[in-house]
Order: structure tokens, then C-alpha cells, then sequence
């Protein structure tokens, strides 16, 4: 969104308002001092200007606390901006009105002086979230006060944050000129950006390694309920990564949004209506119709990429999608509007953004949220921490922008497997060379998040630490590049940015290196940014500057001379200038030219007349120099912006390398082994999996006092379906897991903890294991693990991998042992696929007796003395007990209730079938 048309023009306060600070510099500077006024002339005064005791109407009356206890609280007077008559208010508040019209839903932080502002509700809203004080300012003659809350400008990010995690969107109006020196012209202010969770940029409210999504959905329904055809364009407005997907289930979209995990999902008011994609998943927010149509998302994404025609982009042009990613553009447009006319000419938002990359399911392995969770991939199940989650376990990186790559290379793991075996080949080169992988990775350590450096940038919102940051990195490539000299390198296509450098970005790093100082300042616009030789301008001023210093310290010696004060100073104060100071003992006998500034408790402070109009003209200097150094600045912030897309480049080829050295540090340390993955091109080979001696990344580097126990699986060849039995606590369900993050691992072209290990890529992972109720959805837990089920037979194929535990746990004996039978059957029979089904109905061993394709594995336990021991060993053969007395009571379980369990046991045996006998084969 543009800024307002109508910006006010006014100073920090109306034309009669002075900081409370000004008042006194003005009083104590005054050639008139309060001393002067004689006592009539005080009683005229307080005459005029009547002062009334606020307390005395109320003090001396009786307190009614009855009354008090069952009053309202009520809002403070003006509490609403629609409360007052626009015309009334002074001419702040009246643009402040104008602009929360246009922004009734967002907090407006009005840019007054050194503070963002909030007034009316805002300002009460404001003080109770972020527990700061609501205080009041005068609204105008007919309006009186009105409620108001500030936060300081320099602090306004770790403010804002706290308000984004609340779920609120922000309005910034700042000021679009410098604030005049002198006189009481008005500044003109207006809205700069919108901060909303999906569109922030500042560092302080990104999490580092983390994309920060902002997502567009459009939905067209069909004749069903469950089938539509909907689109979903996702970008992270701080790395310009831009995706965009379709599909045509439902259940689909609400599992993209559920692992997407966007900060903030955007739609049309019709798409909105159909809350079966979305209701009780996120909230969306309606954004203006008429951009998502065809007509207008065209014109908008032709305008942003300077396209003639939008066939370029790989997406037909009367898709959905082409509205969906119209519409999101737009957005950007409104919540950063691009201020400047010289800059990026015709392009309405200045954020750079890449291309929309068209995203195909068939290239990566689908991973329900079920199964992240059951693996947990990127958090723990029971309390969703990072640290025990796999990404935990394997994330090596050093860099923000590596560690973001490392989550989405686990998040989308592949099913290409060139892109896999390129992967494997240079960790391999890594793990072989530790020296060049330590020189690598030595060199990254210290690399800043480039990606969204560049971002910033881009979007001119970046500091000059920014910039000093951007060509410390930019310095680096060559280094690395020297490192990138074996032929894999250049053959995986991974590195081209690197190997091929443009020299520009050279350039543009030596250029900031020579005009930006080491350290600079936080503040942009008080000097202190430019080296002296850049600008002969600066320099010249800055020449003025030391003059008028060299004056200062000649004024302190002349006057300590001419007043016979040996400890007089010269020093300066920023809310009072320059002064003299000297001890209260000296000060009885100074000059008769000094005029008396400040008294305080051991010190007083005077000025002189030729101080006060030498210290007009160093402000002057000061002022100029700070201006034009800001001007210098920004033309440089101008040229990185321009070259924002191409440090972004190279910044993705430091993250891919960043990744695969931290898998090659992970392989070496760990003692993993490159698994051969097997493509879909070899049949006899492509459903295999065999793994030796197999380890579970995250247990093994959990586990300290013990070592853990490896185990082996074979699917694919011979051996369809495993039923794998034993005890509860045994290890069943951490096998399963391991079986599926090593899967995973393969698939994102990771070495694995393993001692040998083949497999063949699958299309689908999914995993049933551990109970969960849906009190919300009204869903036992026996009801969940059957829906859970139901989505995994559906939609399994032969090449996916299933893992399934504890099937039909929840409901009467008999019947849960039907189901898992049924179940296991299906699964061996009908779908084919790699399938673990872990139990402790034991019966189910009898499945292998008919099926050529099932075979039995069990847990082996160790029961010695009424001792049950786990030996987490997992071998051939299936189990005949449960053990689930024992299991209870190493739990803890009252030796009197196992007693008794062990009777009840024994009955419940002699009076039923020992073993379920098979009475015919259930064809398929």
C-alpha cells in the first residue's frame, strides 16, 4: 500500500505542544528567569491561569464500596477513535484518525520524535499486551485528553515482535522527512509498510533457521465435499523463496498447510466460505477480491517480473494458480509498498522475490503430518521440543541459511536419485578429505544469514551492519570457491554461483568495505557511517567540524583563565548543550558574562553568549553531515538491493554446502556408511531394503551410560510384510522409527548409522504408532487410530513404506486381534507394500503359515527368576507371550494387583482357545 495521499505536515507536537524536556531548556536558557518576575507580576500570572486542586472535590467524601464493588470498569473518555469529531482533534491526530480508518484492523504506531505512538483503543489494546503505561495527550480544545502508549523508535522490533507472536498486524507511519530545525513546519508522515506474521523482515522476529511462510489458497469446488481444486503459493518474504502447488483432495491441502506451518494464510472471501479446507486448522485472512481475479493477478505478476506475457513461468495462464500467486504479490504490494520512484521502476513492492518454482509431489517422498509427528522429524512427540527430534540429532550446519536448508531437505525428502547419489558423492568426498572439509567448514562458521541480508536489502530496510555483514560474506566466496576445484563439484550443478563468481559481487563488497566504517552505529541518521576520503562534501564539513572544535577546547582554556577556575570544563549534554561546569565553591565568583544554565547538587553549570552561537553553527555542521552521510548510504543500499537475486544464489550454494559438510562431519564422527539406493529402473532391486546392523541416529546419541543395541532389517526381496512381536517396552516402536528415519536419511542423500545398508527409493512413508484422543473432533483414541489406518490402506502403494503399531489395541480382545489379522492380510496381499506391523497378538504369527510373503520377527527378552530383562535384539521368529504382567510390574505396578493378574490369567487360558486355528485362507 502506498502512502496516504494527504500526509500531514507537522511537527513531533501541534503548533502550542512542547516536550516537557523543550519547556525547561527554554526556562533555563531564557535571558528572563523566574527569579526576575516580581510578586505582583506572579499573582497576574496565576490570575490568568487559574491551577484547581483535582483531589479536593472527592477527598472528603465517604468511600461507597458497595457501589464501588459492582460498578463497570469503564473505558477512558475517547476510549474509540470514531468516538470524536475528526474536525476537532489537532491535526496529529486528525491524519492518525484518517489513517486508522484505512486500517481498522491493524495496531497503528504513529512515528512522533524519537517514539511510534498509539492512540484511542489502540493505545489501551497496546498497554495491556505489552504491560506499559497508558498515559493521555491533549486530543484539542473541544476533545481534551485522549488515551495514548508509545514504545521507543530504536526498540520498536522487540515491541513489535511481542505483538506478532499475538497474532496482531501492524500499521507503521513514519515520517517521510527530516524533522526542521527551526519554526514549526509540519513533517509529513505516512504509512510505510505493514508488519504481518507472514511478511516480517527484521531479524529480531525471524527464527534463524526457520522459513517464515506467508501463504495464498484458492479453492473451485467440484461436486463433491471432499474434491475441489485448489492452489497454494507459499513464499518467505526474507529468502524470496516463492513455490507454488495444486491439487484436487481436501484432506491434501489441509496436510500441506498442516506441515507448512505458515505464519500467515491469506484468501479470497468465496475460497474463505468453504471452511472444509481450513476450519479448525488455521485462521485466514480475507484479502481483496478482486486481486485474486485472473485479470488483475495477471497484470500484477507481468508488472512485478517486467514480462511481456507470464507462459515463461511454467504456469498456463488460465490456472488457478496464476490467481493464487497474483493475489500474493499483490499482498506484498500493500504490506510493502515500494516509496521511492527511482528504485525498481514500475515494480509496487520492494521486496525481491525469485520466480515461482512449480513443485511436484512426484519428485519428493510424501510424508503425512501423522507420520512427522510419530517420527518426529523436526520436534518430539510428547512435548514438540527440537532437541530429540531427528533434525536435532543430524543438523550440523553453521549457518542460519544451511540450518533452514537442512529442515526443508527433511521436510521434502527426494525420489530422484541423481539428485540423491550427487549428494551422497560429495559428502563422501568430505568425509574422505577431513582437511578440506574442516577448511569448509572453518570458513562458514563466521558466514552471516546472507539470504536474508539480501532480503533486507532489497527491501532498503537493511542497517549498515547489514551491509558491512553482506560483504564480510561476499569476501568469503573466492575462499571457497578455491575449495570447490574437485570435478564433482561442478558436475552436481549445486555450485555453479560459487565456482562461476560474478565479479560484481566483489566489487559491490569492496565498495562497502571502503566506504562504510568497521563498527558502525545502530542509527542510520546521526553520522558516524562514512569513511573520511569518500566524499569531498563530507570531508569539507567535517573540516568545519574540527574547527569549531579546536575552538571549543581554545574557549575552555581561555576561560578558565579569564574566571581563575583551574577544574572549569567545557562539556556537553544532548538535551542542554554546551556548558561550563564548575564546583559550587567556585561558582560564587564567575565572570558576569556567564549566564547561569543548571544548578545541581555539587555543580553548577553556566553558558556564555559566544558558547550558545558557536554551539548553533556545530549543530548546523552536525545536521549536514548526518544527512549527507544517510544520502550516501542509501545510494549504497541502492546497488546491494540491485544485486540482492544474485547474493542470493550464491548464498543458496553456500547453504547446499553448508548442509552436505555438516552430513559429512555427521557421517565421520558417528561412524555412518553411504547406503546404495536402488532406482526404479533396476525392478528386481527397486523395493529392497537391507540394512545391517541399523542404528537409531537420535537413541544412540541420547544414550549415555550404554551402548545401543543394532539390528537388521530385510524387506522388499522375498518378505512383504513383517509381523513383528514381543512385549510392550521391548523395543518394537523404536525399531519401527528407526526404520523409517533411516528411509528418510537415504532419501535426503545422508550417509546412515548402519554397518551395510541397500534400499530402494519409496513414494509414501507412513507410520501408525502410539495412542492419541481427539476430544475436539469428539474421536476416541480407538477411533483415531482407525481413521489413521483407514488414510494409510487408501493410499499405500507398493513402493511405500508403512509402519504400523499396535493395531486394534482399543477395542475388545477378539475384536482388535480381527482387525490387526485383516489388516495384516490386506497389506500382504492386496497392496504389496514394505509393511512392519508390530503387536503383541502373538496369534499373528500364524499369518506367515499361508502367506509366502509374510515372515515373523520378534524382540527378544530374557526371562530368568520371575525377571524380565530387554535385550532390544530383534531377530527371526515370532513370540508366544506377551509378557505384559512383567512388563507391569517393573512398572511399578502393587505386587498384589500382579498376583492377582497372574490368576486371572490362568483361568481366562484353560477357559478359551490357545491359539486362534486358521479355517480357510481369506483370498485376495
Amino acid at each position: 500500500m502506498a502512502a496516504s495521499q494527504n500526509p500531514i505536515q507537522g511537527s513531533l507536537f501541534g503548533a502550542n505542544e512542547k516536550s516537557g524536556a523543550n519547556e525547561t531548556e527554554q526556562l533555563i536558557s531564557s535571558k528572563t528567569s523566574n527569579e526576575n518576575l516580581s510578586n505582583q507580576q506572579l499573582k497576574d500570572d496565576a490570575s490568568l491561569r487559574p491551577r484547581r486542586k483535582n483531589t479536593s472535590k472527592n477527598r472528603n467524601q465517604k468511600i461507597d464500596l458497595d457501589a464501588f464493588s459492582h460498578a463497570e470498569i469503564e473505558e477512558p473518555k475517547w476510549s474509540h477513535h470514531n468516538l470524536p469529531e475528526i474536525d476537532d482533534l489537532t491535526p496529529a491526530l486528525r491524519h492518525y484518525v484518517e489513517l486508522k480508518v484505512e486500517n481498522p484492523d491493524r495496531i497503528l504506531l504513529y512515528r512522533l520524535g524519537d517514539f511510534f505512538e498509539c492512540f484511542f483503543e489502540d493505545a489501551i489494546t497496546l498497554s495491556q499486551l505489552l504491560e506499559i503505561t497508558l498515559t493521555s495527550k491533549e486530543g484539542g480544545k473541544k476533545i481534551g485528553k485522549v488515551p495514548m502508549a508509545g514504545i521507543p523508535h530504536h526498540a520498536s522490533d522487540r515491541y513489535c515482535t511481542e505483538l506478532i507472536k499475538k497474532g496482531l498486524s501492524i500499521a507503521i507511519c513514519d515520517q517521510l522527512e527530516a524533522a526542521p530545525s527551526k519554526g514549526n513546519k509540519l513533517i509529513k508522515r505516512g504509512i510505510t509498510r505493514l508488519i504481518t506474521p507472514g511478511t516480517i523482515l527484521e531479524e529480531g522476529m525471524l527464527r534463524a533457521k526457520q522459513n517464515n511462510w506467508l501463504a495464498s489458497v484458492l479453492i473451485e469446488s467440484k461436486t463433491t465435499k471432499d474434491t475441489i481444486n485448489w492452489s497454494l503459493a507459499k513464499i518467505d518474504v526474507s529468502t524470496g523463496e516463492f513455490i507454488v502447488q495444486e491439487g484436487k483432495d481436501t484432506k491434501d491441502l489441509r496436510q500441506e498447510l498442516i506441515k507448512l506451518n505458515a505464519a500467515e494464510v491469506i484468501s479470497e472471501k468465496k475460497s474463505i466460505s468453504n471452511k472444509n479446507w481450513h476450519e479448525g486448522l488455521l485462521d485466514i485472512t480475507e484479502f481483496n477480491q478482486t486481486s485474486f481475479s485472473q485479470l488483475e493477478a495477471t497484470a500484477t505478476i507481468k508488472n512485478h517480473y517486467c514480462l511481456n506475457n507470464i507462459d515463461g513461468l511454467g504456469i498456463e495462464s488460465d490456472s488457478l494458480s496464476i490467481r493464487t500467486v497474483g493475489g500474493l504479490i499483490e499482498y506484498l504490494n500493500k504490506t510493502h509498498p515500494n516509496l521511492n520512484d527511482n528504485f525498481k521502476k514500475g515494480i509496487k513492492t520492494n521486496i525481491c522475490i525469485d520466480f515461482p518454482n512449480i513443485k511436484n509431489n512426484q519428485t519428493e517422498l510424501i510424508i503425512d503430518n501423522q507420520t512427522r509427528r510419530n517420527l518426529e522429524i523436526t520436534s518430539t512427540q510428547k512435548n514438540g521440543q527440537f532437541h530429540g527430534s531427528l533434525l536435532w540429532a543430524i543438523d550440523k550446519t553453521l549457518t542460519a541459511m544451511g540450518g533452514r536448508c537442512m529442515r526443508s531437505w527433511l521436510e521434502e525428502p527426494l525420489t530422484d536419485l541423481y539428485t540423491i547419489e550427487s549428494r551422497q558423492k560429495i559428502i563422501g568426498l568430505l568425509v574422505q578429505s577431513s582437511r578440506l572439509r574442516r577448511n569448509i567448514r572453518k570458513v562458514l562458521k563466521a558466514m552471516g544469514d546472507l539470504e536474508r541480508l539480501a532480503g533486507r536489502a532489497g527491501a532498503q530496510q537493511a542497517g549498515a551492519r547489514d551491509l558491512v555483514a553482506i560483504a564480510e560474506g561476499i569476501n568469503r566466496f573466492p575462499i571457497i570457491k578455491k575449495y570447490l576445484n574437485d570435478p564433482i563439484f561442478e558436475e552436481t550443478k549445486f555450485f555453479e554461483a560459487l565456482i562461476n563468481l560474478d565479479q560484481d559481487l566483489i566489487d559491490l563488497a569492496l565498495k562497502i568495505n571502503n566506504q562504510i566504517i568497521e563498527n558502525p552505529p545502530l542509527s542510520l541518521t546521526e553520522g558516524g557511517l562514512i569513511y573520511d576520503g569518500i566524499n569531498p562534501i563530507l570531508d569539507g564539513l567535517r573540516n568545519q567540524l574540527d574547527d569549531h572544535n579546536s575552538w571549543l577546547r581554545s574557549q575552555e582554556l581561555e576561560e578558565r583563565k579569564n574566571s581563575n577556575i583551574n577544574n572549569l570544563k567545557l562539556q556537553y549534554h544532548r538535551s542542554f548543550g554546551y556548558f561550563l561546569s564548575v564546583s559550587k565553591a567556585k561558582s560564587i565568583n564567575v565572570p558576569d558574562h556567564w549566564i547561569r544554565r543548571q544548578t545541581l547538587t555539587n555543580e553548577e553549570r553556566f553558558v556564555t553568549p559566544d558558547l550558545k552561537e558557536r554551539e548553533g553553527k556545530i549543530f548546523q555542521v552536525k545536521a549536514r553531515i548526518s544527512q549527507l552521510e544517510y544520502e550516501l548510504f542509501c545510494e549504497l543500499r541502492i546497488l546491494v538491493g540491485n544485486k540482492s537475486n544474485i547474493i542470493r544464489k550464491a548464498a543458496k550454494a553456500i547453504s547446499y554446502l553448508d548442509v552436505l559438510s555438516g552430513l559429512s562431519e555427521l557421517a565421520a564422527t558417528n561412524n555412518y556408511v553411504q547406503p546404495k539406493v536402488v532406482g526404479n529402473q533396476n525392478k528386481n532391486q527397486s523395493r529392497k531394503l537391507s540394512i545391517v546392523e541399523g542404528r537409531h541416529p537420535v537413541v544412540e546419541q541420547i544414550l549415555i551410560d550404554k551402548e545401543f543395541v543394532p539390528n537388521d532389517i530385510e524387506l522388499g526381496s522375498k518378505t512383504d510384510l513383517i509381523i513383528l512381536s514381543g512385549p510392550n517396552a521391548s523395543g518394537k516402536s523404536c525399531y519401527l522409527r528407526q526404520v523409517g528415519v533411516l528411509q528418510i536419511m537415504a532419501q535426503i542423500g545422508s550417509w546412515i548409522p548402519a554397518k551395510s545398508c541397500t534400499l530402494g527409493i519409496a513414494d509414501q512413508l507412513f507410520t501408525r504408532v502410539g495412542a492419541v484422543d481427539d476430544l475436539a473432533a469428539g474421536q476416541s483414541t480407538f477411533m483415531v487410530e482407525m481413521i489413521e489406518t483407514a488414510f494409510i490402506l487408501n493410499k499405500a502403494t507398493e513402493k511405500s513404506l508403512v509402519l504400523l503399531d499396535e493395531i486394534g489395541r482399543g477395542t475388545s480382545t477378539f475384536d482388535g486381534l480381527s482387525i490387526a489379522w485383516s489388516v495384516s492380510e490386506f497389506l500382504a496381499k492386496k497392496i504389496k507394500s514394505r509393511s512392519i506391523f508390530a503387536t503383541h497378538y502373538h496369534e499373528l504369527n500364524q499369518i506367515s503359515e499361508y502367506i509366502d510373503n509374510v515372515e515373523n520377527y520378534q524382540v527378544l527378552v530374557q526371562h530368568k527368576n520371575n525377571t524380565l530383562s530387554f535385550l532390544h535384539k530383534v531377530e527371526r521368529g515370532g513370540a508366544n507371550k506377551s509378557y505384559g504382567i512383567e512388563a507391569a510390574r517393573l512398572a511399578g505396578v502393587p505386587r498384589e494387583v500382579i498376583n492377582n493378574a497372574k490368576m486371572i490369567l490362568n483361568n481366562l487360558e484353560k477357559n478359551s482357545s490357545k491359539t486362534i486355528q486358521i479355517t480357510k485362507s481369506v483370498k485376495s
